[in-house]
């Protein structure tokens, strides 16, 4: 019992040291050479072009980490941990033959920047129409895994399909991957993914997330050596499902947006920075005689020194160059300039999610000049995907990738005990999440909200003014806002002049009349 003890501590300590996450069981020496493998992580990319004035993120820059990785081992597999096919600005607009990008850019550079495997993320399910999602997936030139989830078809349930080789094949539960030394010895790899049951689309059923994954892992443990979960799960649920199935050496996750790593039980979790600012690497060695694993990571970040690979930015290259000439048939001018700030608007995920920033105010302003006369003005921050601070000259651009999704905006009546509903929810539940509220005129003193500095009467009526999607209940936790009625208008005005009811336009013409 002292020695169990002891190697949990080893490992514990191992796992929070400073240079590298780290899951050890000391294998005996001698028995057999070791196997390595590297796997290179990602997860929640919308865009592929860098950020933050090209100092942060970029496929092309990945491409060129993971030829990297391959030269030292080549043993290298590169895994995305969902989200990616949406939103992106890129990604709602139209080609020439009527039908939506929706993704197709993404999948042509994670083509040629050489990814191997990826789960579902929740915004995969953004794509409304089945047999386009269809279409994206058999466009990758990468395998994909999940166990949760299955196509809803007339009725039926059935695998999503993949096209291999000129053939449809279901998505699979699980993968195994092998790898082998140079002494022909090998490791058995088995990858599961997983996704929450957040996007409720008519085409896809759910599972319960662990009872899918637990049935998958008894399933795959006897045919492979090490289970690794790609998890598109928030970090809360990672740890309960490691506790929950144990014996998992590693899930790399997503949907959390902020690179971040934890220990449940004998599972490491890892996620990186959104929009690959960050990527974690892992080095893992295995010895088949033991059957001992050590796990080395490191979280690499991604930035203006690392060069771009010069196969994946000429793809970057093409998507980039067609994006103006499609804006501007959709009515937008992306190189005109609306603004010019000394002070950055502040539209990072990690901060836009969890506290007020100037350029959220900003928005709830534009709404309230465009439809005046309410109490409440609530934008959710998920729907500002730029995950970008913009500084000096902000362009019709900035605020088209600021809000992929566009849409309008509408006015509902909500008691005060809603609204203090909505408000606790929106800013204290769901704060680090993409339901958490920017908002005008609301703030807390103690345990009462108060709008414009008087506390929120139970009794009284309450005009809110809000995106549709917030009021359809689409947002986390937010769904009984479906049960209130709500009115809208095709257009609207800004400084006299009549503006199309769609927040791309309405922030636009805001910031035009500054």
């Amino acid at each position: 019992m002292q020695n169990r003890s002891f190697l949990w501590l080893l490992s514990l300590l191992l796992f929070l040291s400073a240079c590298d996450t780290a899951r050890v069981i000391p294998a005996t020496p001698g028995l057999a050479s070791d196997v390595t493998f590297t796997v290179l992580q990602f997860n929640d990319v919308y865009e592929i072009s860098p950020l933050e004035g090209g100092t942060a993120g970029g496929l092309a820059r990945v491409a060129t980490v993971k030829k990297e990785l391959s030269r030292e081992d080549p043993n290298t597999i590169a895994v995305l941990s969902g989200d990616f096919l949406s939103p992106s600005v890129i990604g709602t607009l139209k080609k020439e033959d009527g039908e939506r990008i929706a993704g197709q850019q993404m999948v042509e550079v994670l083509n040629a920047m050489g990814l191997d495997y990826a789960t579902f993320g929740n915004h995969e399910f953004d794509l409304k129409d089945a047999d386009l999602l269809q279409k994206r997936i058999n466009q990758s030139n990468f395998e994909y895994t999940v166990c949760n989830v299955q196509r809803a078809d007339g009725g039926s349930l059935r695998p999503f399909l993949q096209m291999k080789n000129g053939q449809e094949a279901p998505i699979p539960r699980y993968i195994i991957r092998e790898f082998r030394n140079d002494k022909g010895q090998s490791v058995r790899v088995g990858l599961i993914g997983v996704v929450l049951p957040f996007n409720k689309t008519d085409y896809v059923s759910y599972e319960p997330v662990t009872q899918a994954f637990r049935e998958t892992y008894n399933e795959l443990k006897p045919q492979v050596d090490l289970v690794l979960g790609l998890t598109h799960l928030n970090v809360k649920e990672d740890v309960e499902l490691a506790r929950q199935v144990p014996g998992v050496l590693l899930f790399m996750g997503g949907h959390d947006h902020v690179n971040m790593s934890r220990y449940s039980e004998e599972t490491i979790i890892t996620k990186a920075d959104a929009n690959v600012k960050s990527v974690y690497i892992h080095h893992i060695t295995y010895n088949p005689a033991s059957g001992f694993a050590k796990v080395r990571s490191s979280l690499k970040k991604i930035d203006d020194s690392i060069p771009d690979d010069p196969a994946t930015q000429a793809v970057v290259d093409k998507w980039q160059g067609s994006v103006n000439a499609i804006m501007e048939d959709m009515g937008y001018n992306p190189n005109e300039k609306l603004m010019v700030t000394e002070v950055p608007l502040e539209c990072k995920e990690a901060d836009i999610r969890s506290r007020p920033t100037n350029y959220g105010r900003l928005t709830v302003d534009a709404f309230a000049a465009a439809w005046p006369g309410a109490g409440v003005y609530l934008v959710n921050g998920g729907s500002m995907r730029m995950d970008d601070d913009v500084e000096g000259v902000v362009t019709q651009y900035d605020v088209l990738r600021t809000f992929p999704f566009g849409g309008k905006i509408v006015r509902m009546e909500l008691s005060g005990d809603a609204l203090e509903k909505l408000l606790t929810t929106g800013l204290v539940t769901n704060r680090g999440d993409g339901g958490y509220l920017q908002a005008q005129n609301v703030e807390r003193d103690g345990s009462r909200w108060l709008v414009k500095g008087t506390p929120v009467d139970a009794a009284q009526l309450y005009a809110v003014v809000l995106p549709e999607f917030l009021a359809r209940g689409n947002e986390q936790n937010l769904e009984f806002l479906a049960d209130f009625k709500y009115q809208t208008q095709e257009s609207l005005s800004i400084g006299g002049q009549p503006v199309r009811n769609d927040v791309r336009d309405l922030v636009i013409a805001y910031m035009k009349s500054l």
